[in-house]
């Protein structure tokens, strides 16, 4: 085994995409630890790179799950991987707890170990923070919002070449699995993941991008997602998924990106037509009770990559919200910022949705920007160690949602949002709350 990632998990199924030497490749699974009782999945082709995504079903809803990669029959007890399954089926009432992240590789506190561009990864012992937390607390997901390493590629900075080939592509993904706490990570906790800018291309990159249609083949390749609407090969990543009532809608806000530059008008786009059809169909027959929408680019802010400078595609999504029965059900997450922090949409953000946003970064990135006002909650900025959680309450009526910031294992400010009335501001506080 080179390299093994969960993600595509529901009640009963899961998706693993691993890294071997030889192939086919398969799944072993059970639910003890020593792996007695196990069960071999099928096995699946690899590809040029060895690589297969293999799926497994009919596993039980609630159940933790231990599993290893067999390599051409051959069991690799080297690393063994966990996972959750969903506590029920989509749509049955479900509390549960998610992590969101983003941001590590930015002149970081840990460089990565190895790899093309060391000092443009992370190995820092927050993501063992995360997976001891993640495990210890039963979480559902760790969901990425990108930037998960800085290789820029297509900037030719870095010392990688500019041409920006799916094969740097593939390498970015072996460096980024071969730190071995990122690596611990995505393989014990099921895993989420949606690229913003230095990890799809250039700083501030867009549809013109050099790689873009190499990234969007390669994450098909080496990220275990949800079912991509957009369909196979050079097309946008976008996805949704659900756990319990609650919908998660994974938006794609670079592959058919405007230039930041481009006039804002109702052209200017950051989702492209394609995704906000779908989405608009999404939101239009979905009948969840609540909705988290994990947006890697930030709503709030007046900085050229935000979405304040496509202010007119944002006013475009926050109709689309409304005109869909959706106000009042909306909790964001953004990273993006290397920042944490939260507004509760009650105050003069109300216009951008009048829902609560979240950032949840960095986990190892230098400061990005200056500390602004613009959250009614509150900014906090340092290089390490932030994230944020979601944990949902579901008392078979209403869904509570509660947002909550972190360094480390410190909460530092929370936000809630239940369905049934309104948005308020510390409620539902968390057991520890540092003081500010």
């Amino acid at each position: 085994m080179i390299s093994m990632a969960v993600g595509g998990v529901t009640d009963t199924a899961a998706r693993f995409t691993v890294k071997v030497d030889t192939g086919p490749a398969a799944i072993e699974y059970s639910t003890s630890a020593d792996m007695s009782g196990s069960t071999t999945s099928g096995s699946e082709a690899v590809d040029a790179d060895g690589v297969a995504t293999v799926e497994v079903t009919g596993l039980s809803a609630g159940t933790r799950y231990y599993w290893r990669t067999v390599d051409n029959g051959t069991t690799d007890t080297g690393a063994t991987g966990q996972l959750l399954t969903d506590p029920v089926a989509a749509g049955q009432p479900a509390s549960f707890t998610v992590a969101c992240v983003g941001d590590a590789g930015l002149r970081p506190v840990v460089p990565g170990t190895s790899g093309a561009a060391p000092e443009r990864l992370s190995n820092h012992p927050i993501f063992d923070t995360l997976r001891q937390r993640a495990v210890a607390e039963d979480w559902a997901r760790i969901c990425h919002l990108g930037d998960i390493c800085y290789y820029d590629l297509g900037s030719g900075n870095h010392g990688l070449s500019s041409s920006a080939t799916a094969a740097q592509y593939r390498d970015m993904w072996d460096d980024i699995l071969a730190q071995h706490r990122q690596h611990q990570l995505y393989r014990s906790v099921p895993w989420a993941y949606m690229w913003d800018d230095h990890d799809f291309g250039p700083n501030n990159s867009d549809s013109t991008s050099p790689g873009r249609d190499n990234a969007c083949t390669v994450y098909r390749e080496r990220v275990p997602s949800y079912d991509l609407p957009a369909g196979s090969g050079a097309n946008p990543t976008y996805h949704s998924f659900h756990i319990g009532r609650v919908l998660f809608v994974v938006s794609d806000t670079r592959a058919d990106r405007s230039p930041n530059s481009d006039p804002d008008t109702s052209s200017k786009t950051m989702l492209g037509s394609a995704q906000k059809t779908w989405l608009d169909n999404l939101l239009a027959t979905d009948t969840s009770e609540a909705l988290v929408w994990l947006m890697p680019s930030q709503w709030i802010g007046t900085s050229s990559d935000s979405w304040g400078n496509f202010a007119t595609e944002r006013d475009e999504l926050v109709q689309m919200v409304e005109d869909n029965g959706w106000s009042g059900r909306v909790l964001m997450v953004n990273a993006d910022k290397h920042a944490c922090a939260i507004d509760t949409g009650s105050g003069g953000n109300a216009s951008f949705g009048g829902w609560p946003v979240v950032l949840c970064a960095p986990l190892d990135c230098d400061s990005n920007g200056n500390e602004h006002t613009q959250y009614d909650r509150g900014m906090w900025m340092r290089r390490t160690g932030q994230y944020a959680t979601v944990q949902a309450a579901d008392d078979g009526t209403d869904v509570h949602l509660t947002a909550t910031v972190w360094r480390g294992d410190r909460a530092m400010a929370w936000t809630t949002l239940n369905t049934g009335t309104t948005t308020r501001i510390g409620a539902g506080s968390p057991a520890a709350v540092l003081a500010l």
